[in-house]
């Protein structure tokens, strides 16, 4: 068994992935930006602090440089989120201690733009999509539009940026947009805004093909207005779905776990949004259904001729968060802030009987039978950080 360093310990699905590696032998330590969160908590070998990589990136690589050298470092590396992804191939770490994505690969991971390409030359349907960026004037937008940026995150003046998405509803919009893009060296993808149910489809890529496929339909989002899921439920990708990101994943040479985020329209087509190349927010749902990629990921790492065996899919099929579920009641009673947002808004009575049905633990993220109580600090912790902003 191995010593499994992850990270950021911040990101969503940290609690799981630790539960993940735990339960298949392996000793777990973790980086992070600070202590100060309910990880520390769990059995973890070391919980170490590294400058974040927003404020001073060279300096979070260094430091992860240097934790995964020496005689006690840990043996391999398992990123999270997008910046625990870049950091870990920042830090020039050797590949194959890095139980993700690496070189070409961590490359598309990261880069929207080339991922909206691959999945276009794969056969998925991909929204009608404009590149913007610098000086160059936009054209023509079929409104409303989301334009978000191409990079997941990039580094400008040694700080590790992540940018936010921006709603286009008209012509001022647009100028708004064309002035912070001539300041800056982000591009921007400009996509319609398309109304839909969100969806993701799960699996692990070998060389002999995809393995392990499972998927999610999200029920309800923290925030109305778009963000992740606080409620979503099981659901098996259908055969041209898996076709086409079987397809899309030969295409950029992906190996082991992913998850890719799909919005399926009033018509039934699954539209492409993005590549997660790294662990994902509703991992949950896919543990409690056998599907344990994270442990899974480790395992390939020390053997690249693993594969996994076929789980047994008996948990539930659907896994709600308590503390975003609580933060989406929140969000609902403020109601929509634009009025292309109006029509699909929920109703605040609708979302308080689903928040409020009963479950049992393990219909919970982040509840753990060895750690019964953990999901609460969890669920504490996300309301005190989210009501700070």
């Amino acid at each position: 068994m191995a010593h499994v360093l992850i990270g950021f310990a911040e990101a969503l699905p940290a609690a799981e992935v630790v539960f993940s590696l735990l339960h298949a032998g392996h000793r777990v330590s973790a980086f992070a930006r600070t202590k100060s969160l309910p990880l520390a908590r769990l059995p973890l070998e070391a919980l170490h602090v590294v400058p974040a990589p927003e404020h001073d990136a060279k300096a979070s690589a260094d430091t992860l440089a240097t934790l995964m050298h020496g005689d006690t470092a840990p043996d391999l590396v398992l990123p999270l989120d997008d910046a625990g992804l870049w950091l870990t191939n920042a830090a020039k770490i050797a590949p194959d201690r890095i139980a993700g994505a690496v070189g070409p690969a961590a490359e598309v991971a990261l880069d929207k733009a080339a991922q909206v390409d691959a999945a276009r030359a794969s056969g998925l349907a991909v929204p009608d999509t404009v590149l913007a960026g610098g000086q160059a004037a936009i054209g023509t937008i079929a409104f409303p539009a989301i334009a978000k940026p191409a990079p997941a995150v990039q580094v400008t003046d040694n700080q590790l940026v992540k940018g936010d998405a921006h709603y286009l509803t008209g012509e001022a919009d647009i100028g708004g947009l064309q002035g912070q893009l001539a300041k800056s060296d982000t591009p921007y993808l400009i996509q319609p805004l398309i109304a839909g149910q969100g969806e993701g489809a799960f699996g692990f890529a070998t060389s002999d093909g995809v393995v392990a496929w499972s998927g999610h339909r999200r029920l309800r989002m923290m925030n109305p207005h778009g963000s992740g899921s606080s409620a979503c439920e099981a659901l098996e990708p259908d055969e041209t779905t898996r076709q086409r990101v079987t397809d899309f994943l030969n295409h950029i040479g992906w190996r082991g776990p992913f998850m890719v985020e799909l919005l399926r329209d009033a018509d039934g087509t699954a539209w492409f949004m993005e590549l997660n190349g790294r662990m994902w927010g509703s991992m949950a749902l896919a543990r409690r259904r056998g599907l344990e990629y994270p442990a899974w990921a480790v395992a390939m790492a020390l053997d690249p001729t693993f594969r996994p065996e076929p789980p047994n899919r008996a948990g539930p099929t659907t896994v709600r968060h308590m503390g975003r579920e609580l933060l989406h009641l929140l969000f609902v009673l403020r109601g929509p802030k634009t009025d292309m947002h109006r029509a699909n808004w929920p109703r605040f009575s609708r979302s308080l009987a689903a928040v409020l049905k009963p479950a049992r633990g393990e219909s919970f993220y982040n509840y753990d039978p060895a750690h019964r109580f953990y999901f609460l600090k969890d669920t504490a912790w996300t309301l005190r950080k989210a009501l700070k902003r």
